[in-house]
């Protein structure tokens, strides 16, 4: 865990940046990690690293030396990591962009030299691949570049070498080029973390401590151009929800993905009939709140190279290609009525998404993107048996600008637009983003000033809504505070494309933190956190709460990490929205919650994290407990598993009763007070054959119970009377009682055959219930789980990357 968030990503410092130069070749190069060829003899030397963890400041304990040439194609990079103990080198196989548990050698390349903006590329002990693009101190392991390395374990510890093709690299058309470069390198028996170009932790950004690399000439851009076509094959068996039985089906898709280099620095990405069959399920849940609970993506198109257009959080990526506008709710109305569906599609299908991105030489990044879902039709038998159809989603064009300007110091100022229009509707909903930081000269202080629009036009009506915030923080140094105020309109709703859990707030939060970094008596490194926040509606201004929160974090020298957290209510909660009637709060007694958390060293083959937190509120009876307990267990340099049980028990909790219908209650609100129980227990576990080649296990089960124990009326006043309502049917079973079970497996088989072409096998297993009654036990849920309506699916893919620059080179 710790190496992902080391890796590459974030300061300045009093150390003298180094200088290399790299070498152009002009004879060829054999990959094979031995550095055989002639010219290495003669290619200047990168070395003397300096340790960041655990010990900043000090000579590395084990030597690296690092070289670099380059040819009209490629750079080169050869490295010699030497290990006082070459038996201790850990090389555990991982899956690809996995760190797992072995040494491992990094490279940030910054070719524009603004310190904001980069690449890294990894390999560890084992051959592993890892890339990302670096945003500040953001990376994006997401992005995959075509490019091979080769390691070579040795006498003396271990040797590599690597070559990344210029067509993977957004660099300047310059005749004579400085690049911004460092090296990073993990002994990870040692937890032991170093730099080629000293990297303070103490200082904010790291990229700005990269040292540099000379000697680069006329180095110029190659085609860029490149096709991934792809087939995808399916066999299913699903729940058919106008038969109501299990049925097989199969089915074909066929795709491309392109790249296209529209300049040097500008790249086109376009996905044609996209399918994202493939991905991950998702973990679904049960909701009791008012909000909406927002999803991981998990579609590559939209995980890749998304850094900026995830500026300013107005781009909700599950928008695209979600459920249908109204597909579901005429699917309910039309069976309702007696009608027969014939066809309806829960998905809204997307036809095409394309994106272009880029950042020219003096710091400007564009970003552009665009998609299209086609419009879609629910189809049913009238009374005399024609077949009609009625509009469930309608042809839907999503649209994005972005502008991100680097300024001095680490600082930027960044416009975002997005726009989505429904000619079907005549709907249009546009919404802005407008933000600056700016950093001290020194990179200590920083304030970041940003403000948001949102408007919604349809035949009927335009709504205006708006959001502002501002934050001053000091980011450099062992104490850093940060000052915060925001509000957001009522009418504030990005939705269409963003995502906004709650508008009509507004709030202000204050923060402290000391950090430790050098080690100092059993601890590695220690820090200390206190916080506080203070909300209200903005529209009317009244409280919502008040919270005075911190926390308590060590790493011993024994890699075991703890902390103890706190948080604290002094007042209460006033809830506004949980009534789903705006102007009829409901209020919540105060609270204090304390918990904590063990991690214990995961570079041994048995590792454990246990989180433990208890909320308790000043009325008697009311309490809520969560429980994690996650064994992690590496059975071989190839099987590495981990299962995670998580508890939460929730007594007297209270809130809205959803589904009320009885007409005497009209003119009440309905809330309840409510045991529940959530169990989650998962398994993941990689199977890794070789470094191309390994298979995952994802398995998953939610579980959450809600036994209703008492119904009551809202007061005005945000208190509670008891209610006559008794939520019973005619046979005195209780409407309101749920139990709810989300089990999913994701079995993935990837086996990259070429850097960039793959062949994946996926079985998918999706169990999606609820019912209205109790388990009483959580292992009750399993009596008729696997008889509820399921998808079982059996997919391969086949990917394949076709390089016409490659291909143009060999007709030459």
């Amino acid at each position: 865990m710790l190496a992902m968030v080391v890796f590459l990503c974030g300061g300045s410092i009093s150390y003298a940046q180094r200088s290399v130069s790299a070498q152009r070749i002009t004879e060829p190069i054999t990959l094979d990690g031995e550095l055989k060829e002639a010219f290495w003899n003669s290619v200047p030397i990168a070395d003397s690293f300096v340790i960041n963890y655990p010990t900043p400041g000090l000579p590395a304990n084990c030597r690296t030396t690092v070289q670099m040439a380059y040819d009209d194609q490629a750079v080169y990079f050869g490295v010699l990591l030497h290990d006082v103990t070459p038996d201790s080198v850990l090389s555990i196989l991982s899956q690809r962009d996995d760190f797992g548990n072995a040494d491992w050698f990094g490279i940030l390349i910054d070719p524009y030299g603004a310190g904001q903006n980069g690449f890294a590329f990894a390999v560890t002990a084992a051959g592993v691949e890892l890339d990302a693009i670096i945003n500040k101190d953001e990376q994006d392991f997401t992005w995959n570049a075509v490019w091979k390395s080769k390691v070579v374990l040795t006498a003396d510890g271990w040797s590599l070498e690597m070559r990344i093709p210029l067509s993977q690299l957004r660099f300047p058309k310059q005749s004579i080029q400085t690049w911004r470069i460092n090296f990073q390198r993990q002994v990870r028996r040692r937890r032991e973390m170093s730099y080629w170009s000293p990297v303070d932790p103490t200082v904010y950004g790291e990229i700005t401590q990269s040292g540099y690399v000379t000697g680069l000439t006329d180095l110029f851009s190659p085609l860029r151009l490149s096709f991934s076509p792809y087939t995808t094959a399916y066999v299913e068996n699903y729940y058919n929800d106008q038969s109501g039985d299990q049925e097989w089906r199969f089915r074909q898709r066929f795709g491309m993905d392109m790249k296209y280099g529209l300049s040097e620095a500008f790249t086109l990405d376009a996905t044609l009939v996209p399918d994202f069959g493939q991905t991950a399920s998702d973990r679904l849940v049960l909701n009791l709140s008012p909000f909406e609970v927002r999803y991981n993506e998990n579609r590559p198109f939209f995980l890749e190279g998304m850094d900026l257009f995830g500026i300013g959080d107005l781009f909700y990526t599950r928008r695209i290609g979600s459920n249908t506008l109204f597909g579901s709710y005429l699917v309910d109305s039309l069976q309702t009525e007696g009608y027969l569906v014939t066809s309806a599609s829960a998905q809204a299908q997307l036809i095409n998404a394309s994106k272009i991105s880029g950042r020219t030489k003096k710091g400007l990044g564009i970003g552009v993107f665009n998609a299209v879902e086609k419009r879609s039709y629910v189809t049913y038998k009238d009374s005399l048996g024609n077949d009609r159809e009625v509009l469930a989603h309608p042809l839907t064009n999503y649209n994005i600008l972005v502008l991100s300007q680097n300024l001095r110091n680490n600082g930027n100022i960044s416009y975002l637009n997005t726009n989505v229009y429904r000619p079907d509707l005549k709907q249009f909903a546009n919404a802005n983003d407008l933000q600056t930081t700016v950093l001290t000269k020194s990179r200590k202080y920083s304030l970041q000033l940003e403000g948001r629009t949102s408007v919604i036009q349809d035949p009927d009506e335009t709504i205006f809504g708006h959001n502002i915030y501002t934050n001053f923080e000091k980011i450099s140094g062992q104490l850093n505070f940060s000052i915060e105020y925001y509000e957001m309109s009522k009418t504030f709703d990005c939705n269409d494309l963003g995502f906004v859990a709650r508008n009509n707030t507004r709030g202000t939060s204050w923060y402290f933190k000391w950090t430790e970094f050098q080690p100092k008596g059993k601890f590695l490194r220690r820090s200390l956190n206190l916080g506080t926040d203070l909300i209200y509606l903005h529209n009317p201004s009244k409280f919502n709460y008040w919270v005075i929160n911190g926390n308590a974090i060590g790493t011993f020298r024994n890699f075991l990490t703890a902390g103890i957290e706190y948080d604290v209510f002094p007042l209460g909660e006033i809830d506004h929205f949980e009534s789903r009637t705006f102007g009829n709060p409901v209020n919540f007694p105060a609270s204090a919650s304390i918990g904590g958390f063990y991690s214990s060293d995961y570079s041994k083959p048995f590792a454990l994290d246990v989180n433990l937190y208890n909320r308790l509120y000043t009325s008697k009876g009311l309490n809520n407990l969560d429980v994690t307990v996650s064994p992690r267990i590496r059975f071989s340099n190839k099987l590495f598993v981990v299962l995670t049980t998580s508890v939460s028990r929730y007594t007297n909790n209270y809130g809205y009763v959803i589904g009320v219908t009885d007409p005497a209650y009209d003119n009440e609100i309905i809330l309840g007070t409510r045991d529940r129980w959530i169990v989650n227990n998962s398994v993941s576990a990689d199977y890794t054959f070789t470094n191309r080649m390994g298979l995952v296990l994802g398995l998953n089960h939610y579980w959450q119970e809600v036994a209703y124990t008492e119904f009551l009326t809202l007061q005005p006043n945000g208190w509670t009377t008891v209610s006559t309502y008794t939520g019973l049917d005619a046979d005195g079973n209780n409407i309101h009682n749920t139990s709810y079970n989300a089990f999913t497996i994701d079995l993935n088989f990837r086996w990259v055959v070429y850097p960039g072409s793959e062949i994946r096998f996926v079985w998918k297993y999706n169990i999606y219930a609820s019912e209205n009654a109790l388990d009483l036990s959580y292992f009750n849920t399993f009596k008729d789980l696997f008889n509820q309506p399921q998808l079982n699916s059996f997919s391969v893919k086949a990917l394949f990357f076709l390089d016409a620059g490659k291909l143009k080179r060999r007709k030459k």
